[in-house]
């Protein structure tokens, strides 16, 4: 049995992302565009100011909110998510949905000017330092009264869970563990291929450990994360998340809570 393991940008993003809705486009757009919908309405997102977002994936809440009127920046490593992003743009004549490839731990700040900035699902991935200085970044990039929302699963809604199915005339194994005491999540995809290759997932993130296969994820609490928002001057507030299983918190620039 031949083992070897692939990055996110080599082959996984394509496969768990974009391949594996292949052929479910028009299901994955109705959630996106919900999505969209609540973004827009609970916040009151405004149409004449652009948003950003960070670690936007294959950009189905981009394009949703780009449908809707808003002019969108998604900023993501992947560039396999960049690309399909940007074509299904095209496909769709969004003119006002850009999407850029950069590493947010980057040096280099954020673009700036924006009215609103999203980082859904990704906080608890990197390293505590790297967390901290995304933050700051994020705050810098809005303009003033401008909105951060951030999202993360609920520790409470955490189980192991063991799934398989069948996809690219091979086999996606996904074995998730959750150590409750230490608040991490491990989560361990297999891809067995057609000629019995086992493909295991190099940490994007990690690269420090030995065994760096899977991916480890903190889950803050709200009261975690609400404090790495604070020495960038943002005071979050928890909103009940549409998101089944997870938490939002928002927070603006300047401005006190109860403008939310």
């Amino acid at each position: 049995m031949q083992r070897r393991s692939e990055t996110w940008d080599s082959l996984w993003a394509q496969l768990l992302r974009i391949d594996f809705f292949a052929g479910k486009w028009e299901m994955y757009r109705k959630v996106a565009d919900s999505r969209a919908e609540w973004l827009e309405k609970t916040f009151q997102l405004d149409k004449q100011k652009p948003v950003l977002s960070c670690a936007c994936g294959e950009g189905g809440i981009e394009l949703a909110l780009a449908r809707r009127g808003f002019n969108v920046t998604g900023i993501d490593i992947c560039p396999a998510f960049i690309h399909f992003a940007r074509e299904q743009a095209s496909t769709e004549q969004l003119a006002s949905a850009s999407f850029l490839t950069a590493d947010l731990r980057g040096a280099n700040p954020l673009p700036d000017g924006f009215g609103a900035v999203f980082c859904f699902d990704t906080l608890g991935l990197l390293s505590d330092e790297e967390e901290q200085k995304l933050v700051r970044k994020m705050a810098s990039a809005l303009l003033p009264g401008g909105l951060l929302l951030v999202d993360c699963p609920l520790r409470e809604a955490q189980a192991p869970a063991r799934t398989w199915w069948e996809q690219n005339d091979g086999y996606v194994l996904m074995d998730t563990r959750w150590d409750k005491d230490a608040g991490v999540q491990y989560i361990d995809p297999i891809y067995i291929t057609a000629a019995g290759e086992f493909v295991e997932l190099r940490d994007p993130y990690d690269q420090t450990r030995e065994e760096h296969t899977g991916v480890i994820r903190y889950l803050y609490t709200q009261q975690e994360l609400a404090r790495i928002m604070q020495p960038a001057g943002l005071h979050a507030q928890a909103v009940p998340h549409q998101r089944k299983g997870y938490f939002m918190l928002a927070a603006r620039r300047g401005g006190p809570v109860s403008q939310i």
